[in-house]
């Protein structure tokens, strides 16, 4: 009995010591949750080397948009508040505001990493990431990456901002499920055609029997608004018919219509990333990034993409075609730079091309 007893004390004991831990845990938290906030610390983990953003900058935008930790308690702390201000703005990947322990607000920036700029014709303006990552170009500010110029049908629209093959993939199902319906209206079309064909055959079948004993004459009689009403109900069937026919046609034709602009989409895309790459890969050779300013792109008939390079030493154009064979063809220019050029002079053509093997072919 002794021993019970003194179990029960000991754990007596230890009920005690945690209820009082917890008391003073939860008196401590209210009493810190009644706290002033101390100040505010900007983080930049940059990840970009055009530093888009600096703590100056970040301020001014909390102070734009009246948001202060002055004089405010700990526990309405504006975190969410602060976050969405920050991501509001373009240059901005990632935002996450937290408290300290002594009642500090401490915000991490994570910074896009812009690889070119793409201004085309219809409106669009927007840089890309490192990430394939699109975001609009900020007002008032101008980052020295290649730009990309033109015509291109880009697979997003002109507002969009995210990862490139988001609004694509949600594009894509929409127009599968806009095809889906259709075809389910395509086959309630054929079955209901097919009903009334079944329906008009089988009164070409039907005749009008001749009574016994009954007279030509009086068949004739008989007989004369049965052979009206038949053609005229034959005459409504085959109307019916053509009419269901006639929506089956531009049902299908309106299907085949979406899936070329699925075929269109993803072409698109499949462009709009090849040309990511090949900026990238001028981006990786010191020589090439320097050079290469401006990126013209436009479309032929079949969709291919055809590019123009603007050198920044020169005054020529290089027509570069498409993006295929690209290590070839800028070894290709890169020898008509050291053996061509430097002999010519670097102003004396006007357009260089490297489309053609084994040689490059300039125009004054």
């Amino acid at each position: 009995m002794k021993k019970i007893g003194k179990i029960v004390l000991f754990s007596l004991f230890w009920v005690a010591v945690v209820a009082v831990v917890v008391l003073l845990g939860r008196y401590s938290s209210q009493q810190h949750q009644h706290k002033m906030l101390t100040g505010l610390d900007i983080v930049l983990a940059d990840s970009s080397e055009y530093a888009l953003v600096n703590e100056k900058t970040v301020r001014h935008w909390l102070t734009n948009a009246a948001i202060s930790v002055e004089n405010v308690r700990v526990a309405e702390a504006p975190l969410g508040q602060i976050e969405q201000a920050i991501l509001a703005h373009g240059f901005v990947r990632n935002a996450e505001a937290y408290l300290t322990p002594d009642g500090r607000v401490v915000v991490e920036i994570e910074q896009h990493n812009p690889i070119m700029r793409m201004r085309l014709d219809g409106g669009y303006d927007f840089y890309i990431t490192d990430r394939n990552e699109i975001f609009r170009s900020p007002e008032m500010a101008a980052i020295y990456v290649p730009i990309v110029t033109g015509r291109f049908a880009v697979p997003f629209s002109a507002n969009y901002e995210g990862q490139a093959d988001v609004q694509l993939n949600e594009n894509l199902k929409m127009l599968d499920a806009q095809i889906d319906t259709l075809c389910e209206v395509e086959n309630e079309l054929s079955i209901e055609y097919r009903g009334i064909r079944r329906q008009r055959n089988a009164l070409r079948s039907k005749s009008l029997d001749k009574k016994p004993f009954e007279s030509k004459e009086s068949y004739n009689v008989r007989k004369a608004p049965f052979d009206k009403i038949r053609k005229d109900s034959l005459a409504l069937y085959l109307y019916r018919m053509r009419l269901r026919q006639k929506m089956i046609d531009h049902t299908r034709v309106d299907v085949e219509r979406l899936k070329n602009k699925q075929k269109n989409l993803q072409k698109n895309y499949e462009d709009f990333i090849n040309l990511i790459n090949f900026v990238k890969l001028i981006e990786d050779d010191d020589f090439w990034q320097a050079q290469i300013v401006e990126i013209v792109v436009s479309q032929s008939q079949n969709g291919s993409l055809f590019l123009r390079l603007i050198p920044r030493a020169g005054n020529h154009t290089i027509i570069f075609g498409r993006i295929e064979d690209v290590d070839v063809k800028l070894d290709r220019l890169m020898r008509f730079y050291r053996e061509g050029l430097d002999k010519e002079g670097w102003n004396q053509f006007r357009t260089v091309d490297v489309r053609f093997a084994d040689r490059v072919v300039c125009s004054k």
